[in-house]
């Protein structure tokens, strides 16, 4: 990560936008951004290798990206009704016109998934921000898995 390649400015755009179309994705709850990368893939396979890989990288890293975020989310929904059912289920009565108190808890626990998704979203500006520059970014785990397949 962080070898300068010579490219042309095109072929930063692309690689660069690819990236950067995870922010598309914060808005389409994340396809946007994953259409976005592969159609710049395919219109780039054939033009530039570099804009190519870059925007394969980020196709597979936004929809990494997007399953690891619903389990995430889909986890917290166990915990966050974990800390209201039960309490429920033990007295309703208490419970008939307020939720328990334990709902903050559960309420507080959504920073987690949602902290890790604005990390991810940041490390993809930060991946345009490299190829923009003419670096041969690659995402940690993916660029590596991604380079074994070659």
């Amino acid at each position: 990560m962080g070898k300068e390649v010579f490219v042309s400015q095109e072929e930063r755009t692309m690689a660069a936008l690819a990236h950067a179309s995870i922010l598309v994705g914060v808005l389409t709850s994340g396809v946007g951004g994953i259409f976005a990368a592969m159609l710049i893939w395919l219109t780039q396979r054939d033009k530039s290798a570099y804009a190519a890989y870059q925007a394969l990288q980020a196709l597979v890293y936004q929809t990494s990206v997007l399953f690891l975020a619903a389990i995430g989310f889909c986890l917290w929904g166990a915990v966050f009704t974990l800390t209201i059912v039960p309490p429920m289920l033990a007295n309703p009565e208490l419970y008939q016109y307020s939720p328990p108190p334990t709902i903050w808890l559960g309420m507080s626990m959504l920073i987690f998934p949602c902290g890790l998704w604005l990390i991810t979203v940041l490390y993809g500006v930060w991946g345009a921000f490299r190829t923009y520059s003419g670096d041969d970014f690659k995402y940690i785990v993916i660029g590596r898995l991604l380079d074994n397949g070659e």
